[in-house]
């Protein structure tokens, strides 16, 4: 080896360049190489919308480049879809791209003056519909007719209010989507209303998931909608009914 080689060896200045170049021909080739292009766009975790419509919304170009993707511009635009809570963009290399969409949880809807707006789980009017949805229950409609698309149900609730939606809110989805109406006089009287007419007399929003067990068994029952269509759950530990 020459002297001029040797010092370049034990230059850390020789070995900084040469991470730089390296560096920037692995930037190049992850860049410019057709294979690390996008080829496959994958959308996973949406029921609500479409896949169809989170790709139109997410715009991703299968000539883009997988190391240059605007994640966070990606991520935005499927956002802006209204049942769309959050997304995640993922890359798989070589080629392929993920979007991971969490979508609202619908829990209610309100009624506003022509039309219904389905209620989120966080509170938001995020969709709007020419009809009453039959998977999940009204929400009292004590001050809803005000309410527009984007609104937050929450923003200007009364306890009653709230304390109807505390309670769609918590109910397991057999349960949600049997109730047709979610209703009150104050917030320690909270009823619900079944699609064969039994009232579930709910009482306030605490105890939830105690409640929802008395319920769920009761209706396993014979008699239930027959001998009974009212059950007072108020005191889970002694539940009655008529």
């Amino acid at each position: 080896m020459s002297a001029l080689a040797r010092r370049w060896v034990r230059s850390p200045w020789a070995w900084a360049a040469l991470a730089v170049l390296l560096t920037a021909g692995l930037v190049a080739t992850l860049r410019f190489a057709p294979i690390f292009r996008v080829e496959h766009v994958d959308v996973v975790g949406n029921s609500q919308v479409s896949s169809d419509e989170v790709m139109s919304a997410a715009q991703v170009s299968d000539t883009a480049a997988l190391l240059a993707l605007p994640v966070d511009e990606i991520e935005s635009r499927v956002e802006s879809l209204d049942a769309v809570a959050s997304a995640r963009v993922i890359r798989d290399w070589p080629n392929r791209v993920r979007i991971v969409v969490r979508e609202r949880r619908p829990v209610g809807y309100v009624r506003s003056t022509s039309s219904v707006l389905i209620v989120g789980s966080d509170g938001s009017l995020y969709r709007e519909e020419s009809k009453a949805p039959r998977n999940v229950p009204e929400i009292g409609a004590e001050g809803t007719t005000s309410l527009g698309l984007g609104d937050d149900y929450l923003d200007a609730a009364t306890d009653t209010q709230q304390a109807m939606f505390d309670v769609a809110s918590a109910l397991p989805g057999k349960l949600l989507h049997a109730v047709t109406k979610v209703t009150a006089t104050g917030s320690l009287t909270v009823q619900l209303t079944f699609a064969n007419g039994v009232v579930v007399e709910w009482g306030s929003s605490g105890a939830a998931s105690q409640k929802a067990a008395v319920v769920g068994a009761l209706r396993g029952r014979d008699g239930w909608g027959t001998r009974f269509t009212v059950v007072d759950v108020s005191a889970p530990e002694a539940p009655a009914w008529r």
